[in-house]
């Protein structure tokens, strides 16, 4: 067997080869691929099969990359709940825990993290897939629910559904723009990250 190839698959085991297919795709992406350049020969070959057994699996690399992205937000999705689990009574701890999450999330998996937000030419590109949607739409709902709780602990009240998504759309944003920049020019001197957290949900939450 020559140096990166894969043994042949034995009978029934077409899901072990799609999932070696996401798995290779997913590390070259953290190995700093960017979709734009992924071919579907890319990837075979990382994965040691040949070009045509991506198809046997996938409509097209298109396809693939969409359901990478689909398990890449649910992994996030994963990391928030658990971030949130040991603070089950302190609203604002629980918060904060989910927003340090999120950046060391995109910390720890830029390439994932640049995947699940890539526009594709022309920028802005097509309305992405409803399973994409969808699963970046959890996550978001889970900080949602967690901003939810803190302007209620906040005021007093019952806080509407538009209240709890504009705060959380705006502390979102100041966690994007963090992942972003902290990619982008990792060389700039970014305020300590526990600090930055602190700020963010006191100027945008409460």
């Amino acid at each position: 067997m020559t140096a990166g190839s894969r043994p042949r698959s034995k009978r029934g085991s077409g899901e072990e080869l799609r999932e070696a297919l996401l798995a290779t795709t997913a590390a070259l992406l953290d190995a700093g691929q960017d979709v734009e350049s992924l071919s579907v020969r890319t990837v075979t070959s990382a994965t040691g099969v040949s070009a045509t057994a991506l198809y046997l699996h996938f409509a097209d690399l298109t396809e693939l990359v969409r359901t990478l992205k689909v398990r890449i937000m649910r992994e996030l999705g994963a990391r928030l709940r658990a971030a949130a689990e040991p603070h089950p009574d302190d609203v604002r701890a629980r918060l904060r825990a989910m927003a340090r999450a999120y950046l060391r999330f995109a910390e720890e998996h830029p390439g994932h993290y640049a995947a699940v937000f890539h526009v594709g030419k022309p920028r802005g590109g097509a309305t992405p897939p409803e399973e994409v949607i969808r699963a970046g739409f959890e996550a978001f709902q889970q900080l949602q629910d967690a901003v939810g709780e803190v302007l209620r602990a906040r005021s007093g009240r019952e806080t509407t559904p538009e209240e709890a998504f504009e705060a959380t759309c705006a502390l979102w944003l100041g966690l994007h723009g963090r992942a972003h920049l902290g990619a982008a020019m990792p060389w700039f001197p970014l305020p300590a990250e526990d600090a930055y957290v602190d700020r963010l949900v006191r100027g945008e939450v409460g």
